[in-house]
């Protein structure tokens, strides 16, 4: 059956109490804009006959670059004041779907009756619920769940160098290194400033080797399979790109018991009353060490558009990488010169490499965040040929990981 996509990509802000303290944050100019336009990534995940709801117009030289890859879908544009976008969204528009929502919220349930339950969904995606399932299936990597100022203090005193996470922080966001007593005094005095309650996780640092995901897909009667693996590309805490794994780190997991462990997750967060996919953070230590689980994302993510478009590309012969380019650009600039500037390496599905555009319909001067897709067994050469392509056209690149 046909699928209607859409969906906020902040969910973690409506998952979250509005009674917790937050942690110190600094706040980009346009950062809000930039994460509501994201939701036309989702168009990664469409087959034919899909219908594409999202907030903006989606530019015509990232629809047609799609289509040209064999990316075809519906799409309406719903502009509408309410926040989260979801509000905004009738049901009858998505009459006949089967709705697939980047996340579920509360606002999402009221589209369709085959949606888990929106508070189990928050539940299962706090770094509280994963850490205490983590714990109680006594795997290494696990953190102190801390809920006053005393017990912040003296759990970031266990490790040498922590990590302090809100429970609904994402990719970074909401999430402190303190390796120093100014960076904790500086979240003890925001703290208290709030007179509210508190919920943080403190985890130690720890010296990673590789950052990667497991992805599983939960059907309605409760049982699931395995998608796949991605490795992640992070800067500092932020996810960067992701890519497949090499046949030797998959054959590394399989003596591990790695996906053992997923399973016993994916038993867990089914029975929690969670179904529909999710995905769990993990790390590789460069002691060798392996912490199966860091998180769990019960929702779309990047890494499972990375997975989704690999397997399209797996059919051509090819590998897919997702990367993203922070890009700084000239007045009058915007998609439309990102996408010119790449047209000579575009990708048009088949056997031959190239790269697609994903997202940046609303990009504008100064810059922003593109997500691109590399269709290619060598994306390292691809990759600094879209670099080379997009300083050319008088881009700057702020900002751009290796995704292999």
């Amino acid at each position: 059956m046909r699928a209607a996509r859409l969906g906020t990509f902040d969910a973690e802000k409506w998952w979250r109490p509005t009674d917790l303290a937050t942690l110190p944050a600094i706040t980009r100019a346009g950062s809000d804009e930039a994460v509501a336009a994201m939701d036309e990534l989702l168009a990664g995940f469409c087959a034919p006959g899909d219908r594409l709801i999202t907030r903006y117009r989606m530019a015509d030289p990232i629809r047609d670059g799609l289509a040209a890859a064999g990316i075809t879908f519906e799409h309406l544009t719903v502009d509408g004041p309410d926040e989260p976008f979801e509000r905004n969204v009738s049901r009858d528009l998505v009459d006949g779907f089967v709705v697939e929502p980047y996340a579920v919220l509360a606002e999402t349930i009221q589209l369709s009756d085959s949606l888990p339950d929106n508070v189990v969904t928050a539940e299962v995606n706090s770094k509280t619920w994963s850490n205490t399932l983590a714990q109680s299936m006594n795997l290494p990597g696990t953190g102190i769940v801390v809920r006053s100022e005393a017990e912040l203090s003296a759990a970031v005193a266990r490790f040498p160098s922590a990590i302090v996470k809100d429970p609904y922080g994402v990719s970074g966001r909401a999430a402190l290194v303190v390796e120093s007593p100014g960076v904790l005094r500086a979240i003890e005095r925001t703290l208290t400033k709030q007179d509210k309650r508190i919920e943080l996780l403190v985890q130690e640092k720890y010296d990673v080797r590789t950052d990667f995901s497991a992805h599983v897909l939960i059907s309605l009667d409760g049982t699931w399979q395995h998608r796949g693996v991605q490795v992640m590309t992070n800067r500092g805490l932020r996810h960067m790109g992701s890519s497949p794994p090499t046949p030797e780190f998959t054959e590394l997991l399989w003596e591990k018991s790695y996906y053992e462990v997923i399973d016993s997750v994916a038993e867990k967060v089914a029975k929690a009353g969670y179904h529909g996919p999710f995905g769990v953070d993990s790390m590789l230590l460069r002691d060798g060490t392996l912490v199966p689980v860091l998180e769990i994302n019960a929702r779309h993510s990047l890494g499972l558009l990375s997975l989704t478009l690999h397997e399209r590309a797996a059919a051509q012969g090819l590998a897919a990488h997702l990367s993203q380019l922070e890009l700084t650009v000239p007045a009058g600039g915007g998609i439309t010169s990102v996408c010119q500037a790449l047209a000579d390496i575009r990708y048009t599905g088949g056997e031959s490499e190239g790269v697609l555009v994903l997202n940046g319909s609303t990009l504008t001067a100064p810059g922003g965040r593109v997500y691109v897709a590399l269709f290619s067994h060598q994306p390292d050469v691809l990759r600094q040929r879209v670099l080379d392509a997009v300083a050319a056209a008088g881009m700057t690149i702020r900002g751009v990981a290796h995704a292999a």
